[in-house]
């Protein structure tokens, strides 16, 4: 079956770059940066970067192409403060932890769509299926981010941002063949209309590989490679219908087929088990502001979907389902470029189902928000804002943040802080939730959790700006957390409410530094402490992680050499009593330009063929080469 849907988006995606195709172009600046800095999202409002007092990395697309970096999840693990696991190769669930808190305290955005998913045990989104074909850049910002993003932004949010279709027509073709029988093709367009209104982006990519064993291959029984396929697309719209008037839109699409082992456990083996998966989501809006942009506005409806279908030996064993509609409305108020008001209404609707639960369960949430974003003196940046959220099931819960930031232009260096706090409802299957026989495997007697977080950090300018140099203290404390103590068939709750407050407390660092017009390094450490209220440390939260990269360019341009070296430190698993390995994974790619636009890359991943695992009894790749070619037009 997903070889149909396969083709069917294929003909979708190609049809929507034969029509960008035969629409005019026009030159525009192709660019999402100005000469002050990287334009982010943090406060839902395009900000230079050193005018927010928040924690936030960005990864730009130059990077990611430089790396060769082919998923999200190993983008992410670039930056500060973000770790990342998964049950075995490619395809298989992940978590990525923000300051070592687990996946559903980040909220995850993909051009304004939040993409979390309502079915899983704790609502969190699935990044094993996200490639990076079609991204401009991904922000990560850390600190609760409740005021702007929800509930589930308690740690931080990741605001995904694909490519903005400008200027002239553009395009590209790639291929990429390598260890564990993988091969990768895709290719997307964008360009611009030519009555300077807008302009339009697709793109579309597939992969397939055998993959290596989900249970840990060094033990008996488990050489099977784990088959994966993934098919995935993104597509974005700007049009200006008016001077004052425009309407955006996005998508994005993923099907495929994972076939596993490890079904019945950390070393367990089952490879007749897998999931056939299927995720979309979109967003449609309406812009319009008045002649002088005084005010700016915004109303959109969102949805986002995604279905899990289990079988065993080729017969259907179980499936769950998610859904989530958004309807939204943002307005700006602009007294001017360093006085701005925002003001913001939401209603979130999330469903869920599985064969368990075919009824379904679903419930709403209702939002007021607002934020004002100042500068009272020259060089100090200030933002406070709250929000209020009515919950079908918990009543009316506010939270609160403010940031501030003062720049010292002389020296380079930027002080800045934030503190907020955070409202998180339990998920619809925490709640609700059956499973393993137990028909009361949720608990619909939990209370929301709150929370309080906040840090402080210095930024310093180096070398007339050609080093950045960044350090920032964090600390969040969590009362009444959800966490998994139940038995399963015990037919009780398995959620409960921890009683007390659970910490998660660090250092975040990082370096980059322009050498010289070739030559760039960057490196991040991030030294965190993630305890529950009994002392307990978190699984999988590394006390210490560094990652270093370094790129080279070569021949005026037409090549560059990259290394990058990821450590992770101290890593327990408490669930089964161990430390996991101190992993040294190192990878190594190359690029050259064999003509102005064909270029040929060749990578090796875990070039010191490291062993080691992310999760207690689950395997990651040996040593692995990739070569491919990509063609632009």
């Amino acid at each position: 079956m997903h070889q149909t849907v396969f083709r069917r988006a294929l003909m979708g995606a190609t049809a929507l770059a034969c029509i960008a195709l035969a629409m005019p172009a026009h030159a525009q600046d192709d660019t999402d940066r100005d000469t002050d800095g990287i334009i982010v999202t943090s406060t839902k409002i395009p900000t230079q970067i050193e005018k927010t007092g928040s924690s936030i990395s960005v990864v730009t697309k130059e990077e990611m192409e430089e790396q060769q970096t082919r998923q999200v999840l190993d983008a992410l693990t670039t930056t500060p403060g973000i770790s990342v696991s998964q049950f075995g190769a490619k395809g298989t669930d992940s978590t990525v932890r923000m300051r070592g808190m687990p996946g559903h305290y980040t909220s995850v955005l993909i051009d304004g769509v939040e993409v979390s998913d309502p079915s899983r045990s704790q609502t969190a989104f699935d990044f094993s299926q996200l490639q990076t074909a079609g991204i401009d850049r991904i922000e990560v910002l850390r600190g609760s981010q409740s005021v702007l993003y929800g509930g589930e932004a308690v740690a931080g949010a990741v605001n995904i941002v694909t490519e903005r279709g400008r200027g002239d027509i553009k395009g590209s073709a790639f291929g990429e063949i390598g260890s564990y029988d993988t091969y990768l093709v895709g290719g997307g367009v964008r360009g611009g209309f030519d009555d300077d209104r807008g302009g339009i982006n697709v793109s579309a990519q597939y992969l397939d590989t055998s993959g290596f064993s989900a249970a840990d291959e060094n033990l008996p029984g488990n050489s099977e490679g784990e088959d994966y396929d993934n098919f995935s697309s993104l597509g974005r719209l700007d049009y200006q219908l008016t001077d004052r008037i425009g309407i955006k839109g996005n998508f994005r699409y993923a099907e495929g087929t994972l076939n596993y082992d490890a079904s019945s456990g950390p070393y367990g083996d089952d490879p007749d088990v897998g999931d056939d998966y299927l995720q979309y989501s979109g967003r449609g809006a309406v812009t319009f502001e008045t002649k002088d942009r005084f005010f700016v506005g915004e109303a959109g409806v969102a949805y986002s979907y995604s279905k899990r279908d289990g079988f065993d030996n080729g017969a259907p064993a179980y499936y769950y389902v998610g859904e989530r509609v958004t309807y939204d409305f943002q307005g700006t108020l602009n007294f001017d470029p360093d006085n701005i008001i925002i003001v913001g209404v939401e209603r979130n609707e999330e469903s869920y189902e599985s064969d368990t639960s075919p009824a379904g369960v679903d419930i709403w949430t209702n939002a007021l928000f607002g934020m004002y974003q100042f500068s009272p003196v020259e060089n100090l940046f200030l933002s406070v804002g709250a929000r209020l959220d009515d919950h079908e099931a918990y009543g009316t819960h506010d939270t609160y943040r403010g940031t501030a930031a003062y720049r010292f232009a002389d020296t380079g260096t930027t002080i800045r802080g934030s503190y907020s706090t955070g409202f998180r409802a339990p998920s619809l299957f925490e709640l609700y939730g059956r499973c393993c026989g137990d028909p009361n495997f949720g608990n619909p007697n939990l209370t929301p959790e709150e929370s309080k977080s906040w840090d402080a950090g210095i930024d310093q300018s180096l070398f007339g700006g050609d080093m950045f140099l960044s350090v920032a203290y964090f600390n969040i404390d969590t009362e009444n957390a959800i966490q998994f103590e139940g038995v399963y068939g015990t037919m009780t709750p398995n959620y409960f409410n921890k009683p007390g407050e659970s910490r998660s407390r660090g250092v975040e660092t990082s370096a980059d530094w322009m050498v010289n017009s070739d030559l760039r390094v960057n490196v991040a450490y991030t030294w965190n402490v993630v305890q529950d209220a009994t002392g307990e440390r978190y699984d999988n939260a590394p006390r210490h992680s560094v990652n270093f990269n370094v790129n080279y360019a070569l021949f005026d341009g037409r090549g560059n050499v990259n290394l990058n070296v990821l450590h992770r430190i101290d890593t327990r698993d408490r669930s089964n009593s161990v430390r996991l390995d101190d992993p040294f994974v190192v990878k190594l790619a190359a690029r050259y330009s064999l003509l102005d636009n064909l270029d040929v890359t060749a990578r090796i991943e875990n070039l010191l063929d490291d062993e080691y695992q992310t999760e207690y009894g689950y395997g990651t790749s040996d040593r692995a080469f990739y070569a491919g070619l990509t063609y632009r037009f």
